[in-house]
């Protein structure tokens, strides 16, 4: 069985996925927070294990198809494994179509894309199992836009977003909740993309009922930006 209120986060950031991590664990929620690298959210996990949080932190590369699956197999395999997965992971570099190497758009996809179809696939048979579950994708703006000088990121943008519509109309009939949300606009503090606003976003999402349920939702922007948590 999988448990409603477990979020496994994969690529856990000091921006949008600690404040994901915030905005969950401010619902009780257990968390399993996935990064690169331990010390990247170290701050965040020491702060909410002094609140109280259950976290585990979770090592592994979100573009290393091998080593993401061993760290995830035994997490989807435990009697309490997440009901809610959120793929948060990207590859930020300027490059362009002319210019960039064969070896960089196999590295970036890796993570834009592949990482987040093989966390379904390690995810979903658990839920499935369980009679449902959330499954949602970080998308972003540039899968709209294509600016030049971010290719490889926009190219993986528009490739996640097909992944998850298309997860979406495969699992709506196991009763798991797939799509990606759509962020169109620079995530920053104390701005309309507020990162502690689009947690609020993802914390919505997830309580949605089914009759609500879209394969893509789109962050505009929030009127007032949230109350900063950090």
């Amino acid at each position: 069985m999988t448990d409603p209120r477990h979020l496994l986060l994969v690529g856990t950031g000091p921006g949008l996925g600690a404040a994901i991590a915030r905005r969950f664990a401010r619902e009780g929620c257990r968390l399993t927070l996935v990064a690169r690298s331990e010390e990247t959210i170290a701050t965040i996990a020491q702060e909410l294990r002094a609140a109280e949080t259950d976290v585990a932190v979770v090592q592994a590369d979100a573009g290393d198809p091998e080593r993401l699956r061993a760290a995830l197999s035994p997490l989807v395999a435990a009697p309490d494994a997440p009901g809610v997965v959120i793929y948060n992971a990207a590859l930020m570099s300027f490059d362009d179509l002319l210019t960039v190497s064969p070896e960089q758009l196999a590295d970036a996809y890796a993570v834009d894309v592949i990482g987040g179809v093989l966390t379904a696939q390690l995810a979903v048979p658990a839920m499935r199992a369980a009679g449902g579950g959330t499954l949602l994708f970080t998308g972003g703006g540039f899968a709209d836009a294509l600016p030049a000088t971010f290719a490889t990121l926009s190219l993986g943008k528009v490739a996640l977003r097909a992944a998850a519509t298309m997860l979406a109309r495969q699992l709506r009939d196991d009763d798991i909740h797939a799509g990606s949300l759509t962020i169109l606009g620079q995530i920053a503090a104390g701005t309309p993309f507020d990162p502690d606003s689009i947690a609020d976003a993802y914390w919505a999402i997830c309580n949605e009922r089914p009759d609500a349920w879209r394969e893509e939702y789109r962050f505009e922007g929030a009127a007032e930006p949230a109350a900063s948590t950090s």
